[in-house]
């Protein structure tokens, strides 16, 4: 289990990088064909693309040792942290004890799905 753990660790981080890092490169800018090819190839957006690469060749792997039905609750339940964990950090958000509560049943329902 701690394999797991520590792997969805990593492919979360990955995966959640990834996609902060394509936002900021889209960020603002129009969507059509054109402005997304010229923003994938920033800095930022090949950052990006590169980082949901490595989080899917991370996740073929664990899945070739994992069930499915316990590593999407695994990786889920990261996922989210992670997200909520850069969300803050980046937009210097406050945290309510609403979203703290929204959080821990989250995470517990996850838990209970993961077992």
């Amino acid at each position: 289990m701690m394999k797991l753990v520590a792997w969805s660790t990593v492919q979360s981080l990955l995966g959640v990088g990834g996609i902060a890092m394509l936002t900021r490169a889209l960020h603002g800018r129009p969507m059509d064909l054109r402005t997304i090819l010229a923003a994938a190839l920033t800095v930022e957006g090949a950052i990006g693309a590169l980082l949901l690469l490595l989080s899917f060749v991370v996740m073929s792997f664990i899945l070739s040792f994992a069930k499915m039905n316990v590593y999407i609750p695994v990786n889920t339940g990261l996922t989210f942290l992670f997200t909520i964990v850069l969300t803050l950090v980046m937009d210097d958000a406050r945290i309510s004890m609403p979203m703290i509560i929204g959080m821990v049943l989250i995470l517990a329902g996850i838990s209970i799905v993961g077992r």
